[in-house]
């Protein structure tokens, strides 16, 4: 299982993602479902998803979640007892509540290490995110993090039609 931020999530429907991100993303979700996994959101990054969309955007994710595709992942006992035990570690290791973070607010980093210890209590294989908190939280974790940026370019996106207009 994949889990998506919700900065994955607002890329995925943003007219503003690059066609290569584009299909960075749809040939990641084509690779889940033909292995016969799925997408997990975890609840806090819904909830800031659905904060930062309108109605079609949010249909879109209805549509996904009728597929199988995705799948929303809650934040539950076993969740809860993973983000305690980070955030033990950080203030252990950092001496700090905030951990490694560089002046976040306390609020974000909290919500961050939920999205983290969802990840981690569902044995998500990676979390795709563009969040540089998400990344430090999860460094030492055993939670494989990359950016869209950093997942392959599918075989089908990489024809471009020639231009012979010029």
């Amino acid at each position: 299982m994949i889990v998506f931020d919700a900065n994955v999530l607002i890329a995925l429907v943003s007219q503003k993602t690059s066609a290569d991100d584009r299909a960075r993303l749809q040939g990641l979700v084509e690779e889940v479902v033909s292995r016969k996994s799925y997408v997990g959101v975890p609840t806090p990054a819904l909830a800031e998803f659905l904060i930062r969309s309108d109605d079609a955007t949010a249909a879109v994710l209805a549509a996904l979640e009728r597929k199988s595709a995705i799948r929303v992942l809650p934040f539950d006992r076993r969740a809860a007892m993973e983000c305690a035990l980070l955030e033990r570690s950080e203030r252990a290791k950092h001496g700090k509540k905030r951990g490694a973070s560089d002046g976040a607010p306390y609020q974000k980093i909290k919500v961050d290490r939920q999205i983290v210890a969802i990840a981690m209590a569902n044995n998500a294989e990676r979390l795709l995110t563009l969040d540089g908190d998400i990344k430090k939280i999860s460094y030492s974790t055993g939670v494989l993090v990359s950016a869209i940026a950093d997942l392959p370019l599918p075989d089908w996106a990489k024809q471009r039609p020639l231009d012979l207009q010029h």
